[in-house]
């Protein structure tokens, strides 16, 4: 029961959430604000606060120079080094890698936050429309969990309803996993011909990435379908129940 109330109250929080973003996102697409927002559930705290701005992935790869000149640092590689408990070799005015492990390259990856004008942008509109999308997705996903928890919590677990819940579950995870990346195609920065021209420091460039989440996520996908498996197994334990009854 309580954690049917605790599934119950995240998704009514995740319902708000999205419906905050919407509006937020309204305001902008409409020219009465910006599109950085923050607020505090708690006035005058910084408790339970939300704040949202549209943002992308981005990545980044660069090569470790493998000699490191203290006099004349190269531009077209990062100067670093792993470090042991004795530290690297010297050779001045050179430093060394250690001959055991040392860094060949960086993959960086992280969130660039975008800002624009207010008033219409197909780019800033897709970003907040799909960030709605997927918190409804989520609320909805909740409210299934609070459902099926609440029928569980009644003496009640192997019921059609519970069998149905569990294939709901399942279901939307899996289809979400293969519709969202779908719709990255049509709605990403990359759909709408943006792309970033950087010239990074000491040899780092910056790239969108090509698709967020980066694709189906297998794990999800799995569990998914483990809870599919789950449902025919309440399933046959609801055909027992049933004949069990009519023995009786």
């Amino acid at each position: 029961m309580l954690a049917s109330w605790i599934a119950l109250a995240a998704s009514v929080v995740t319902t708000l959430g999205a419906l905050w973003v919407a509006a937020v996102g309204l305001t902008g697409l409409t020219g009465q604000s910006d599109y950085s927002h923050r607020i505090s559930l708690v006035p005058g705290t910084h408790l339970l606060e939300m704040s949202y701005q549209p943002s992308w992935e981005v990545v980044a790869f660069t090569e470790v120079c493998p000699r490191i000149n203290l006099r004349d640092p190269q531009d077209d590689c990062e100067n670093v080094l792993l470090r042991d408990a004795q530290g690297p070799r010297q050779d001045p005015p050179f430093l060394l890698p250690d001959d055991e492990v040392r860094a060949v390259s960086a993959h960086l990856e992280g969130r660039m936050l975008f800002d624009a004008q207010p008033g219409w942008n197909p780019l800033v509109a897709s970003l907040y429309g799909m960030t709605v999308l997927n918190l409804l997705v989520l609320a909805f996903l909740l409210s299934q969990l609070w459902l099926l928890l609440r029928a569980v919590s009644h003496d009640a677990p192997f019921t059609d309803q519970v069998v149905r819940r569990l294939r709901v579950i399942g279901l939307i995870l899996i289809l979400w996993e293969l519709l969202e990346p779908f719709l990255w195609l049509f709605l990403s920065p990359k759909a709408w011909d943006y792309g970033l021209l950087s010239a990074g420091a000491q040899g780092v460039g910056l790239h969108l990435g090509s698709m967020e989440p980066g694709g189906p996520q297998l794990t999800r996908m799995a569990f998914g379908a483990l809870l599919l498996l789950l449902a025919q197994v309440f399933q046959r334990g609801v055909r027992l129940e049933h004949d069990q009854r009519l023995t009786v």
